[in-house]
This record gives structure tokens, sequence and C-alpha cells, in this order.
């Protein structure tokens, strides 16, 4: 199974969007250890940078257990952080914005073709 980078946003999304609500019903649920935020980033870094280096954009299932295993971390753990750290909107919008330059640092610019594409 090949799994579109997209569908890991969503379920990062998806996890910040359910802890608000937790967070809208319930007390506060403090206290909840997660990865650090410089694992988060860093392995969700090296997840993209995968999916964009493939041709379809998607990471394969190996490439993605590759990435999960250098870093220390499973899928349920990025979630994780997602939940945990979604109540918290300006901390979450620190990490997508670092998360956003390092890619930036990244990816290599467009080629003449691809940039006639867009044309």
């Amino acid at each position: 199974m090949v799994m579109n980078a997209s569908s890991v946003v969503s379920r990062l999304v998806l996890g910040v969007a359910l802890a608000l609500a937790a967070n809208a019903c319930a007390a506060s649920g403090g206290g909840q250890e997660t990865i650090e935020r410089e694992q988060f980033i860093q392995t969700y870094v090296d997840l993209r940078v995968g999916a964009l280096t493939d041709e379809a954009r998607q990471i394969s299932d190996e490439a993605r257990d590759r990435v999960l295993a250098e870093h220390g971390v499973t899928e349920d753990e990025l979630v994780a952080f997602a939940d945990v750290h979604g109540r918290d909107v300006d901390f979450m919008k620190d990490v997508w914005d670092e998360v956003e330059r390092r890619l930036d640092e990244v990816r290599p610019d467009p080629t003449p073709a691809e940039l006639e594409g867009i044309n």
C-alpha cells in the first residue's frame, strides 16, 4: 500500500480538530507526554521530502517505515503529538511554520518545464 502524503496531513489535521473539539467538551487533559517538538518537525519534514521526491508525490510504506524508524517514532506518535498540542493553536502554527520553512530549504527550484506547465 502506498500512502499519499496528503493522507498523513489529513490524519494530522483530523487529530488537531479532534483535540480542539475534545478541549471544548472536556476539562484540560494536561500532563500527557508526547514526542518532542523537534522530533515531530524533523520526522514530518523527512516524510514530506520522501513524498516530494517521488514522481507520484506519494511515499511508499517501506520509505515511510524507514523514516519513522530513523526518527524512532510511530505514525500514532505523530498523530498523538497533534492531538495533545492541537489545543494550543499558536504552538501548532509555529510548528507548521517551521515545517514549511524547512521544506522550503530542501525543495528544489522548479525546472523550466515545470514553470512552463504553470503558465
